[in-house]
């Protein structure tokens, strides 16, 4: 009687723990700037990675467009100036000598631009 109560419990802990492999974690920031200026960041992973032309991209671009809306910026329209991968100084995999190889996939998309 006790091993199905165990199966189930166990089977809950790993839907669990794939309900947060589901699609990316939104972690962006949105700096307005001079004028009619802004920033957008939005950060990358293994799961959200950096291309350009793919299904990452568009994510990002719609994230931009609710950060603008959510601002009361922008209502008609922007225009994209500068698009940067920022990736920050990673820490040694193996203890040694510089350089050695780096682990990590993240980043951040920098979006810079004004309103229309």
């Amino acid at each position: 009687m006790r091993a199905p109560a165990l199966a189930v419990s166990v089977a809950s802990v790993a839907l669990a723990a794939l309900g947060g492999c589901s699609g990316p974690v939104r972690v962006d920031s949105l700096i307005p700037g001079p004028g009619t200026t802004f920033v957008y960041s939005a950060r990358t992973n293994t799961v959200m990675t950096e291309n350009a032309d793919g299904g990452a991209e568009e994510i990002r671009r719609d994230w931009l467009a609710q950060a603008l809306e959510a601002h009361g910026m922008c209502r008609g329209g922007y225009v994209v100036y500068q698009r940067d991968l920022v990736i920050p100084p990673q820490r040694a995999a193996f203890s040694g000598p510089p350089p050695g190889p780096n682990f990590g996939n993240g980043g951040a998309v920098v979006y810079s631009g004004s309103c229309l």
